[in-house]
């Protein structure tokens, strides 16, 4: 009896046990697979961290949407697996993914002529942003981003900053439903409240009073939100700076991370109060190039050119800034990073004018640019501990570029092209005609064809003597192109490839997408394969 009463309950326990580990598994909190190899291993470039240190690695490796390792490429290359993909630079430079800090590119796309913000976000992936602000998410635009995150059509990161005003006007506190950082998913999350307090240097008008703005900041930072405050002239920021240092009473800004937009015209003394307050700078990289000087409103702003476009003091006086473009406003139709950093570093706009005295005085050098929209972007919405630069447990949001923009003469910043855009680990863009990522079927060497069905007879073959005759007189460090599980591959054909399954006799190359080039140029191998 006693025994029977003991099986009894060790059935129990371990039944329960085993409903624990399921449940487990069935929320992600454990992977019961053996498999612990990367999922993809990137090499053989330039890999600027944005990290202190190290600065720059030789590889790096990707497992989910995570970074999991970063170093030396033979040790990295250790870690692969049997599924494990390999992304092979050539030469090329990698960074993480750039973060536009305040811009609008999903809410006024109309200014564009972007009709869907499919478009949108096609074109914010090729210029190499993985991560955007919207500085204006009103409730209508609001439920627009939950719509695309809930089908999976937000493919970039977003942080929306929620409206308390529009020149004259009060939205209330509708923003109060909502919580200070609230997240939808990792990729879209409630950055913070936006403030107008005036317009433009051509028009001095304040939109607030002193009680009235201290009022709303009081209360918006009562709240736990940070708060973000349109300001370009320096009478309006001096009302801003006002209102922040009340509500901190005191505090670290750290904790809040308040920031004012713009401050187009900034006094030594206001630059040395932000730097004592720790209020964060957002700064637009693009304005203030030569371009301007053929603006309208350039009499104005040459006016007061002893106040404009401070980026170098600000950054030299240590105060917390952010870089970004307000695209589409005020920057012409070029939203790609790189003209972002070239236009801050040389002050030369697109139409490649000579920059004013006053112009070239503020420059800054290409490492501060790129940090403006890195790791100190990540900061400007408490995400630096997941993205931001290169760094093992955070996010693989990453960048390809065609040269290192730390290394190419200052004048050609703005041709460095984007190859390849990745967010949490998932190819979301490559630049056409790039044969070392797959990318296009269009003259591509026959050395890519040539080691990837290499790669694909290996599969076929049943025995490890087969595979070691196929070697015999080839290059044993030559690895195959990576073969991506890319979202149109999966949404278009509803198959997985990669090296692992390619030699799969029942695998349907009718089910490839016709349309996409990569696996075109991979139905001709299969093609030869499977009929010989």
């Amino acid at each position: 009896m006693k025994r029977r009463r003991l099986l009894g309950a060790t059935s129990v326990v371990l039944g329960l046990l085993l409903a624990s580990v399921l449940y487990l598994v069935s929320q992600g909190f454990w992977n019961i697979t053996t498999d612990s190899s990367p999922d993809i291993i990137i090499h053989n470039g330039e890999i600027l961290t944005m990290e202190l240190s190290p600065a720059q690695v030789e590889a790096l490796a990707i497992q989910g949407e995570y970074i999991i390792a970063i170093g030396d490429e033979s040790d990295i290359l250790a870690m692969a697996g049997p599924n494990t993909e390999f992304i092979d630079l050539e030469g090329r430079t990698l960074l993480p993914g750039f973060n536009d800090a305040h811009s609008h590119h999903i809410g006024d796309r109309s200014y564009v002529n972007q009709s869907t913000a499919d478009e949108v976000i096609d074109s914010v992936l090729s210029s190499g942003w993985t991560s955007i602000s919207e500085l204006f998410v009103n409730q209508e635009r609001l439920d627009g981003l939950i719509t695309l995150d809930q089908h999976d059509n937000l493919r970039i990161r977003v942080n929306a900053y929620l409206p308390l005003s529009w020149q004259f006007d009060r939205f209330g506190d509708w923003y109060q439903a909502y919580q200070p950082g609230q997240e939808y998913s990792s990729k879209l999350r409630i950055g913070g409240v936006k403030i107008f307090m005036d317009s433009w240097y051509t028009n001095w008008l304040h939109y607030f009073d002193q009680t009235e703005l201290a009022s709303l900041v009081q209360q918006a930072h009562d709240d736990g939100f940070q708060i973000a405050i349109h300001s370009v002239v320096d009478n309006a920021t001096d009302i801003v700076l006002n209102a922040l240092e009340t509500a901190l009473d005191g505090q670290s800004n750290q904790q809040y991370r308040h920031r004012i937009e713009h401050l187009v015209l900034l006094r030594d003394d206001q630059i040395q109060r932000l730097a004592d307050l720790g209020i964060i700078a957002s700064l637009q990289l693009t304005w203030f190039n030569s371009d301007w000087t053929q603006a309208a409103s350039w009499p104005s702003l040459q006016n007061y050119s002893n106040l404009a476009g401070r980026w170098r003091d600000i950054l030299e006086a240590g105060i917390p800034s952010l870089g970004s473009t307000d695209y589409p406003w005020l920057i012409g139709t070029d939203r790609s990073a790189m003209y972002v950093v070239s236009s801050a570093v040389t002050r030369v706009g697109g139409q490649g004018l000579t920059p004013t005295a006053w112009m070239l005085n503020q420059t800054i050098s290409v490492e501060q640019a790129l940090r403006l929209i890195t790791i100190d972007a990540a900061y400007g919405t408490f995400q630096e501990d997941i993205k931001g630069s290169i760094r093992v447990g955070k996010l693989a949001d990453l960048v390809i570029l065609s040269d290192n923009p730390l290394t190419v003469p200052e004048d050609t910043l703005a041709d460095i092209e984007v190859l390849m855009t990745m967010v949490g680990g998932v190819v979301e863009y490559i630049a056409p005609g790039q044969q070392f990522l797959f990318a296009g079927c269009e003259g591509a060497s026959s050395q890519t064809i040539e080691r990837t069905s290499q790669s694909m007879k290996m599969e076929t073959m049943s025995t490890t003597n087969q595979k070691e005759k196929w070697w015999t007189g080839r290059d044993l460090n030559s690895r195959p192109p990576p073969i991506w599980k890319s979202r149109q591959s999966v949404k278009s054909a509803k198959v997985v490839i990669s090296p692992g399954n390619l030699g799969n006799q029942d695998f349907n190359r009718a089910d490839l997408p016709a349309h996409s080039c990569r696996f075109r140029m991979l139905d001709e191998v299969l093609k030869e394969l499977w009929s010989g």
